[in-house]
């Protein structure tokens, strides 16, 4: 079997700003409301010299999320950038964050730019007031669309996230939204369909009645109509939910599915690594600030490691979300010291039947099914424009596809 130098796939350092100024009713992941606690970016560099061993260097991303990484100020964030340069950053690294409206004016964007970032992702969600009072944020379509001024005009590459499918949305606001954000020099947009995620304030307010309850048929109407809308504006589908002008494409997001490593600070940040056996290897920091800030080189940690035929199936099934790139199995079969079973390959012909995968046949490297199987040669697959819309179907059946010796 062919090595594949797991240390020379592309890597990337995550880190979780875990700070709000208020708790949007749809929100579940990990944060704490208020302003940035003193010595948060002390304790960062803490923990980032004690494990920065764990990751190759250089690397080629750095992309803080959260929360509100914007709600740390821009000396701060300036400090940030200059530890992780320390261990080793590519020259041409994107180094990239999230940041919500409010936060930004023509200073702070500035001095992003001046503190070494090219890339931001706003939190935008829609330029539609009635969408974001429905929403509970806390800017307007005024402050939004200054917002992306400001950050296009000091020179970052701007995308923008979406919330598409809320109830009672106008039909044509899909359309209104990508034509105000393209005409403000965005090149990349992520669109997601509202998720009513347990224990989030969105379910107690739909059960008092004071939200209406998601309408899965118009959420499906919302994405297929993003789908079939965003080219026009230049915008092309690489990931089921992303679409970028071409070469504009967030290469941290497209570490995760493509099985690069990358490691992950602050509380409540996931590493992730292939070993050179093959074994894909997870940790996970706590996500209690005050836990993590008490001690943040030896937070606890929950660390999960898979064997390679799982470490295989979760790589096919994650990395098809990569439409553009899609998987070639053989390869990844490489990556993780194992070989491609059967029913791998029963669960993507089965995809291919029902329109939702493409594969690009290689028949130079032979039949892709192993001995006595038959089938189709290795190649190059990919999710279908149809088969985004049933990707989360497509992954489970691929993680189920366990052959009978293991």
């Amino acid at each position: 079997m062919n090595e594949v130098p797991t240390g020379r796939r592309a890597r990337g350092v995550y880190l979780h700003v875990p700070f709000c100024r208020r708790r949007c009713s749809y929100c579940d992941f990990y944060f704490e409301v208020g302003h940035p606690t003193a010595g948060f970016v002390a304790s960062v560099a803490l923990e980032a010299q004690a494990r920065h061993g764990e990751l190759v260097w250089p690397a080629q991303t750095l992309s803080l999320g959260g929360g509100t990484p914007s709600q740390l100020g821009v000396e701060e964030l300036a400090r940030i950038v200059t530890r992780v340069r320390h261990f080793g950053l590519d020259d041409d690294a994107e180094v990239a964050l999230e940041v919500n409206p409010e936060d930004v004016d023509e200073a702070f964007a500035h001095g992003l730019r001046a503190a070494g970032f090219t890339r931001a992702s706003v939190g935008l969600q829609s330029l539609d007031d009635d969408v974001l009072l429905w929403l509970g944020r806390a800017h307007d379509r005024a402050r939004g669309m200054a917002a992306l001024r400001a950050l296009v005009d000091a020179g970052l590459d701007v995308g923008v996230d979406l919330i598409v499918g809320v109830p009672d949305e106008r039909p044509t606001r899909v359309d209104d939204d990508l034509a105000r954000v393209v005409d403000a020099g965005v090149g990349h947009v992520s669109a997601y369909v509202l998720t009513i995620e347990p224990g989030t304030p969105l379910v107690q307010l739909i059960a008092r009645g004071r939200r209406r309850r998601v309408d899965d048929d118009a959420q499906a109407t919302a994405y297929e109509r993003f789908q079939d809308r965003a080219p026009a504006h230049g915008l092309l589908q690489y990931e089921v939910s992303s679409w970028a002008r071409p070469g504009r494409e967030s290469r941290h997001n497209r570490l995760y599915w493509q099985r690069g490593a990358y490691l992950g600070l602050g509380p409540g940040a996931h590493s992730f690594y292939v070993d050179d056996d093959g074994r894909a290897r997870r940790r996970h920091t706590t996500a209690r600030l005050e836990a993590w800030r008490a001690d943040p080189v030896r937070a606890a940690a929950e660390h999960e490691a898979l064997d390679p035929a799982h470490s295989l199936r979760e790589a096919v099934a994650f990395g098809l979300r990569d439409l553009q790139a899609g998987v070639d199995p053989a390869a990844l079969a490489r990556l993780h010291r194992t070989t491609v079973g059967p029913a791998v390959w029963r669960a993507l012909e089965a995809a291919r039947s029902r329109g939702d995968v493409s594969v690009d046949v290689d028949a130079a490297s032979g039949p892709g099914f192993g001995p006595g199987f038959g089938g189709p040669a290795a190649g190059r697959w990919r999710l279908t424009a149809r088969g985004a819309r049933f990707a989360d179907g497509v992954a489970r059946d691929v993680l189920g596809a366990v052959d009978d010796a293991g």
